[in-house]
């Protein structure tokens, strides 16, 4: 599932594409996708873009708002409306972008079996949502409801100025045995770190995903405040994580995990040289990946 990092390279490159576009028609295609009046949608102008944890907004003019979840394997593909594969496209220096989960789409002709949603601009190009397994959504939201959902759902953005070590800390108090792990990627507590970041993050910090909250010193949530934000700033300025479910804004690989250090590393020599390994365990029902010699 695509995180911050991933997701906010999607927004720039998307808005770059289609803010100022108007809405001609939107086609729903798998009516379980969209939660919404396409009434609302249809002949109404795209004002912006927003992400919020690993969720992205599109902001229209009518105090409407777009509001996509990609899940495990939702696609946004934009490009002109000839049907023509990307690569003819390309061919002819026509604009194309992907972003998601990657498969055939990124080359076929769209639409095709996985498209839930089609919205086509008064320009003739076209966004399309693809989601193999469906599980991802569309939901037009008011400007209201937007930030009630934000608000109520989500905790502060890692570079926001509320995420800090008192705030981190009044959190841990409310549910002291809680490991590390579980409480960096609940969404409540911080928006829009995954199982990637996390152990990135607290393998910068040298703190073990096992350890409960209450056990971590001041010192030590500074150290993972500075940890999650250089790992998240590493993965924008890369472009994002090419795991099994993720390419870029310009349907390409992002670079981020040619600088991993145990996300994926399973067996591999410890980059601390502390001469241990690097770990795969369960923790929370999610992968994680450590150095036990390393994180205490």
């Amino acid at each position: 599932m695509p995180e911050l990092p991933e997701v906010e390279t999607i927004k720039r490159g998307l808005a770059k594409r289609i803010v100022g576009k108007t809405i001609r028609d939107l086609e729903v295609r798998y009516p379980k996708t969209f939660q919404g009046d396409k009434m609302e949608v249809e002949g109404h102008k795209v004002e912006g873009l927003k992400r919020r944890a690993k969720v992205l907004a599109i902001k229209l003019d009518n105090n409407f708002n777009l509001l996509f979840h990609l899940k495990m394997t939702g696609q946004l593909i934009y490009k002109q409306e000839s049907g023509e594969t990307n690569q003819e496209l390309r061919a002819k220096g026509e604009d194309y972008f992907a972003g998601g989960h990657p498969d055939h789409e990124w080359h076929a002709k769209l639409p095709d079996k996985t498209t839930a949603l089609v919205f086509h601009f008064n320009d003739d190009s076209v966004l399309f949502f693809n989601d193999m397994r469906k599980f991802g959504w569309c939901k037009v939201l008011t400007n209201d409801e937007l930030e009630k959902l934000f608000k109520d759902e989500y905790g502060p953005e890692p570079f926001d100025q509320e995420f800090n070590y008192e705030y981190l800390i009044r959190q841990a108090a409310k549910i002291p045995n809680r490991n590390a792990k579980q409480f960096l990627t609940d969404q409540s507590i911080i928006a829009g770190i995954g199982n990637i970041y996390v152990d990135e993050a607290l393998f910068d910090a040298r703190i073990s995903p096992l350890r409960k909250v209450k056990d971590i010193s001041l010192s030590e949530w500074k150290k993972i405040i500075e940890s999650v934000k250089k790992v998240l700033e590493m993965g924008i300025e890369f472009g994002g994580t090419t795991d099994s479910d993720y390419v870029n804004a310009e349907g390409k690989k992002g670079g981020m995990q040619d600088h991993l250090k145990v996300y994926h590393k399973t067996g591999e020599p410890c980059s601390g040289d502390c001469g241990g390994v690097v770990e795969r365990i369960t923790v929370g029902g999610r992968g994680t990946h450590y150095c036990q010699n390393c994180q205490k």
